[in-house]
């Protein structure tokens, strides 16, 4: 299994190849499908958003078997999505964990205007636990910023939030951080330009 600043690697020149329209479309065939039916070895973890416009082995320009891909609406932590960051990490032997934001996330729009508007008991208790867990970011950002520019921090103030609650909520994620054995990047990805910034 690579390390993490290899892996992180990777996944940066995947995306230059993207961004590049240069993409190898790699671990397609029918030899490494034959290869990953008793066993998978990804090289990264990646919780992103559910959004449609960020499909991460594209992006990345990834294949079967390459990355191992945890999505949420608005990329919110829940125990689940951490048994999974773990699953990962200790089944898997991944080392690297990326939080990936990207813009005009529609759950972080969606938490602002519920924010702002204080109508979050009009939604549902299911997308209500999911706009709470951005509810944090959200108050994190100057109040006084323009509404699209108050959008925009609000998108990278979630990937940090999520990032940060990640190594406050899950103890042994956070010990393997410590001890250097993982690394958790955060990262967002730009809709117009189809790269992905590294924070």
């Amino acid at each position: 299994m690579i390390n993490a600043k290899e892996a992180l690697q990777k996944l940066i020149d995947g995306n230059e190849r993207f961004v590049n329209n240069a993409s190898i479309h790699p671990n397609r065939s029918q030899e490494t499908k034959d290869s990953l039916l008793s066993k998978q070895t990804p090289f990264a973890i990646v919780l992103s958003c559910s959004d449609s416009r960020v499909p991460l082995e594209i992006i990345f320009d990834a294949g079967l078997g390459d990355i191992f891909v945890i999505r949420t609406a608005g990329h919110v932590l829940s125990q689940e999505v951490m048994g999974s960051i773990e699953y990962g990490v200790v089944h898997l032997g991944v080392k690297l964990i990326m939080i990936l934001g990207h813009d005009n996330c529609g759950a972080v729009h969606s938490a602002v205007d519920a924010y702002k508007s204080k109508s979050l008991d009009t939604v549902s208790p299911n997308l209500k636990s999911i706009l709470m867990e951005i509810y944090p970011a959200i108050e994190k950002v100057n109040s006084d910023l323009k509404e699209e520019d108050f959008h925009k921090e609000a998108v990278r103030q979630n990937v940090e939030y999520q990032a940060k609650d990640l190594l406050i909520k899950d103890a042994y994620i956070a010990n393997k951080v410590s001890t250097g054995e993982i690394m958790v990047v955060k990262a967002n990805y730009n809709l117009s330009t189809s790269r992905v910034e590294i924070f």
